[in-house]
């Protein structure tokens, strides 16, 4: 991301690091008590519903919708039931989404990006690259989505990177939706798909075929692929 464009700053809390870029000139310094308040927001709701739902923070698989439940929660329930995976599959998305959408009705920022764990809340008005880490992939780093004006999730699963469980093998799947929760979780599910390079195309096809999902680019040893209505920026 282009420092000369934002003004980044970092908000954690427990497991949450968020990394946080403005637009230059529009930086408030109550910006970074407004995320800090969001987060800890947040994080009371999973809390508070998985106390009482023990087998929330584990599933992984879906678990069933449930009315009267705090909203966040919901949309996790229902990425989870869209995807096939469990409802802690979305929480890296939703956590950059709401912090981000929080930023942009109190201070109304003209552009805002938000990073979660390598997950993305984005609202911009010009083209931006994001950049896709792979690990140890030689095209690690090297490949870029130039995301035109916007909000969307941009996010990002792998077998080979981080600590999040994959059954898969892919170095790098990123999905884009207009729901960063979303995004987050079909990620997640596409990523399971991908045994070897030789699913790629495969599962390109799938997320081809899935409402609400924008763009879809994976990335498997030394073989890249893409989906969707975003080109491509090839880095030196």
């Amino acid at each position: 991301m282009n420092r000369e464009r934002f003004h980044f700053f970092r908000t954690t809390l427990f497991e949450s690091d968020l990394f946080i870029g403005v637009t230059r000139g529009d930086f408030h310094r109550e910006m970074i008590p407004s995320a800090e308040e969001e987060l800890r927001r947040l994080r009371q709701i999973l809390t508070g519903y998985a106390d009482d739902h023990p087998g929330f923070f584990h599933s992984l698989e879906p678990l069933p919708f449930q009315d009267h439940v705090p909203e966040e929660i919901g949309v996790m329930l229902r990425c989870g039931e869209q995807t096939g995976t469990g409802p802690m599959s979305s929480v890296a998305g939703l956590f950059a989404e709401r912090v981000g959408l929080r930023l942009l009705r109190e201070y109304n920022p003209d552009e805002v990006v938000v990073e979660n764990g390598g997950d993305l809340f984005v609202r911009n008005r010009s083209d931006l690259l994001s950049m896709i880490h792979a690990g140890s992939s030689g095209l690690s780093d090297r490949v870029a989505l130039v995301l035109t004006p916007g909000i969307r999730g941009v996010c990002t699963s792998s077998g080979t990177v981080g600590h999040s469980l994959s059954y898969g093998c892919a170095d790098a799947v990123t999905v884009i939706a207009e729901s960063a929760p979303l995004a987050d979780a079909w990620a997640t599910s596409l990523a399971n798909r991908v045994t070897g390079p030789e699913e790629i195309e495969r599962v390109l096809e799938m997320a081809g075929e899935i409402p609400g999902i924008l763009g879809c680019a994976v990335i498997a040893g030394d073989r890249f692929g893409i989906r969707g209505q975003f080109e491509v920026k090839i880095l030196s």
